[in-house]
């Protein structure tokens, strides 16, 4: 494979058109090339060609390595989605190369798993929860920096988002951006279909064409506007709820100990609760969530119940205030 050919597939890996033979390939070609003397391989007046190329695709290579340095007790979670990070890789590049996002943290990535009870819930760093429909992913930093929140979502999700005025959140999704400050919404944006489907169920959002940034639309609760391949936006009334059916996944606490609704909780939102008192554990509590609200939410509604306080710091969560005799 000449040096033209593998400048090539570069830029098809680029834009996202790169196969898995051909990434194959190109691995197979850095590999050689690094060690030119090893393979005998004819530098000659092709040097700086190949030089800039192999420099492009080593810092492809870190970047990627970059995605799995997390805590060791989110380890497994990685190597599970290592199988399809090859697929997803192209995204997580373009966002790591996007304008602005220098100063962001390094990127993480979530993945939900192609089955039938494959919605992922995730908290993200500014206590922000998503939902993630079977098969989607989201690249989102470990810590937001800067004027703006940004993330990466390919196929569809539900965000209830944690408003600061003053530092607005940004979801890039194929052809769209989505802007808001604090509210709550459906993006649909799988690479396959024709069209970008935003719905809103609570507060205000802007949607705006990627590229151009031409403003499409300004949608408030119970409004969904539909972006196609043609470059026409379409804004219509709908039931917000019933077009977003498919989160509601409710919990319906019946005297329920504390400690056990804690659990429930850090394996939906992917958090670890903890109690300030043991003995809070052994409070039982009656509460019924439909599942499409925010963590904070559910535990503002917990802890006035009890009445209880909680901090959150992080992917950990702590409860505090007076206990309760055990009740078995």
């Amino acid at each position: 494979m000449s040096l033209y050919d593998v400048k090539e597939l570069l830029e098809k890996y680029k834009s996202g058109t790169c196969t898995p033979e051909e990434l194959k390939a190109l691995e197979s070609w850095y590999e050689t090339w690094r060690h030119p003397e090893a393979e005998d391989v004819e530098w000659k007046e092709e040097e700086e060609l190949a030089q800039e190329l192999l420099a492009d695709f080593s810092d492809y290579r870190r970047r990627k390595e970059a995605l799995f340095r997390t805590g060791s007790s989110r380890q497994t979670w990685w190597r599970a989605a290592a199988v399809i990070l090859p697929i997803l890789g192209i995204g997580a590049l373009l966002w790591l190369s996007r304008p602005g996002n220098t100063d962001q943290a390094k990127p993480l990535l979530a993945v939900s798993p192609d089955n039938p009870e494959g919605r992922r819930f995730i908290l993200l760093p500014d206590s922000s929860t998503v939902v993630l429909q079977k098969g989607s992913s989201l690249i989102y930093p470990e810590k937001f920096k800067g004027g703006k929140r940004e993330v990466t979502l390919t196929g569809e999700a539900y965000f209830d988002i944690h408003q600061q005025k003053d530092q607005p959140f940004v979801i890039h999704s194929g052809k769209v951006v989505t802007t808001v400050l604090g509210t709550a919404f459906n993006i649909r944006a799988y690479p396959e279909q024709e069209s970008v489907t935003v719905t809103v169920t609570r507060g205000k959002v802007k949607i705006e064409e990627e590229k151009s940034r031409k403003l499409l639309g300004i949608l408030t609760p119970d409004q969904q506007i539909i972006y196609n391949n043609d470059e026409l936006a379409e804004t219509r009334p709908v039931k917000a709820m019933e077009e977003v059916a498919w989160v509601k996944q409710g919990l319906d606490f019946i005297s329920v100990p504390f400690e056990e609704i804690a659990r429930q909780l850090g394996d939906r939102y992917q958090v670890k609760i903890s109690f300030a008192n043991p003995e809070l554990k052994n409070c039982r509590i009656r509460a019924t969530f439909e599942g499409t609200e925010s963590l904070e939410k559910v535990l503002l509604i917990l802890c006035t119940v009890r009445d209880a306080t909680y901090t959150i710091d992080g992917d950990e969560v702590i409860i505090s205030g007076d206990g309760c005799a055990d009740e078995n």
